[in-house]
């Protein structure tokens, strides 16, 4: 069974408390919660549907937004060299 990745539970709350009411979001909903527009959020998230309809659910959300910061983390010393363990 996969681990959750560190910060997933607080990016998690983060976001029901910005939508209590919501299990699903839409593109525009998603584009206020992170700051990009309509087709930026459209573009790097990976919503289900076509056209209107398109939408993501609370926990991918959450799940995408702290693996992108996972990926964009700057590569620990032991991971650059091996031989530093």
């Amino acid at each position: 069974m996969a681990r959750e990745l560190p910060g997933y539970r607080d990016q998690l709350e983060s976001v029901i408390a910005a939508f209590p009411d919501k299990e699903c979001l839409t593109v525009r909903d998603t584009a206020r919660y992170t700051g990009f527009t309509e087709k930026t959020a459209a573009t790097k998230f990976p919503f289900v549907g076509h056209g209107l309809g398109r939408y993501i659910t609370r926990t991918s959300l959450a799940r995408t937004l702290v693996d992108v910061n996972a990926k964009n983390k700057p590569p620990s010393r032991t991971a650059q060299n091996p031989l530093l363990v």
